[in-house]
């Protein structure tokens, strides 16, 4: 366990407050998790001292940026946590990332406890992972204010109804996952809940999940790096022959790609392409339906490709089109809309609201092709505006009101 932190203003009278941040993914890196976890720390610093308990695999860049930036580094302290090398060996799957979480939210609140000891935090908070159905070590320490989030997992899918464009893999999956992830939710998620002070959720639909809390709004974990940002291209609106969509996102059942493609294929007032970033096991059946439909032409798999290059595309592109149904905070949504790129989405989780002011929500009543064929060509004529509601930089004066709200009733109690 490594010594005990302390700050400069320790004794003094009118010190910062005092914030610990449980993220067990937080850095400087190119991965929205950990880009969120290493935003929301450095927003809380603005203001706070704040100690981070994150993993150890982000060490070197945290070391990095917290030297280039010794004012950061005077209000910052990250503490790097695993569990032992002899439990780590155990991790050979995708899947075992859920227990080692829970473990490692156990050892987190050992550290938060010794810490909190010594330190006498005047509010903790939950940021990553974003899980609203895993254990959360904060919610268990006593006698201190917890905020919990974004937080998301709750959202609703009516899969059912989308069962022909699941597949029957697919449909299976979210079954499963529905079934897996309700019990742990009413055991882990309901308590947390109900210990927060404040309860901060990805959506609406996790939002409604968890109405009961004392306190709950919605606010995504999106916190883009502006300054690394394209300049928005100009987009021609209203009619014209030709026009480029773009989809960004791993090629599974759940991202809706099939729908993508079929309204790439309806929509037959403007010759629409589309250019397909990221891979996944459905690269053949979804090669098979371009063919099928008679757009392999106007279809383009780009494969995994550098941040830089998709950023550049979405750009560019005279839509995103984005038809996922299970998308808790889909950044690229977010990362399109903030460059005037319209997106064409369905009414499911975060990608409607991430979308905002550009967002072209498809029904998922009736004729679901034929709707997001209609919206799309709706997005090619009107096009959207560039802004910047996603930056980091809203999160500076976000959490100090969400800390200092949480204090305050505190007080009033």
């Amino acid at each position: 366990m490594p010594a005990i932190p302390t700050t400069p203003n320790d004794r003094a009278p009118n010190r910062r407050r005092r914030v610990f941040l449980s993220a067990y993914a937080c850095g400087p890196v190119e991965e929205p998790e950990a880009s969120a976890g290493w935003a929301f720390a450095t927003a809380a610093a603005e203001h706070d001292d704040v100690w981070v308990v994150t993993r150890r695999r982000f060490e070197p860049a945290v070391t990095a940026a917290l030297a280039a930036d010794p004012e950061l580094a005077s209000h910052l302290t990250v503490i790097h946590i695993d569990l032992s090398d002899r439990v780590r060996a155990w991790w050979k799957h995708s899947w075992d990332l859920y227990w080692y979480y829970a473990l490692w939210q156990r050892k987190l609140l050992r550290t938060v406890t010794r810490l909190h000891a010594e330190l006498h935090f005047d509010l903790v908070h939950h940021v990553t992972f974003a899980n609203d159905w895993m254990p959360c070590g904060l919610s268990r320490l006593p006698d201190v204010p917890f905020v919990w989030g974004p937080i998301g997992g709750a959202t609703k899918m009516p899969y059912w109804k989308l069962r022909r464009w699941l597949g029957t893999r697919g449909l299976v999956y979210e079954l499963i996952r529905d079934l897996v992830t309700r019990v742990p939710r009413r055991i882990f998620g309901d308590p947390a809940a109900r210990r927060a002070s404040l309860v901060i959720a990805q959506n609406q639909d996790v939002a409604d999940r968890f109405r009961r809390a004392e306190r709950v709004i919605v606010e995504p974990n999106a916190a883009l790096d502006l300054a690394a940002m394209p300049e928005p291209e100009p987009r021609s609106t209203g009619p014209t022959p030709t026009k480029r969509a773009v989809y960004v996102g791993r090629l599974i059942p759940l991202k809706g790609v099939p729908l993508a493609i079929s309204a790439i294929a309806r929509e037959t007032s403007t010759e629409w392409t589309l250019d397909i970033y990221g891979s996944g096991p459905q690269r053949e059946l979804l090669e098979s339906l371009a063919a099928e439909l008679g757009v392999t032409a106007r279809i383009r798999f780009l494969g995994h490709r550098p941040r830089a290059e998709v950023l550049r595309a979405l750009a560019e592109a005279d839509a995103m089109l984005f038809p996922s149904m299970h998308d808790q905070a889909g950044w690229a949504a977010a990362e399109a809309s903030t460059l005037g790129c319209p997106v064409v989405c369905l009414p499911l989780g975060g990608p409607p609201l991430l979308a905002e002011p550009n967002a072209f929500v498809a029904s998922i009543d009736g004729d679901i092709v034929g709707n997001l064929a209609e919206q799309l060509r709706l997005a090619g004529e009107r096009g959207g505006v560039p802004h910047d509601r996603w930056g980091a930089g809203r999160l500076t004066r976000l959490v100090d009101e969400w800390y200092s709200d949480v204090l305050q009733l505190e007080v009033a109690r």
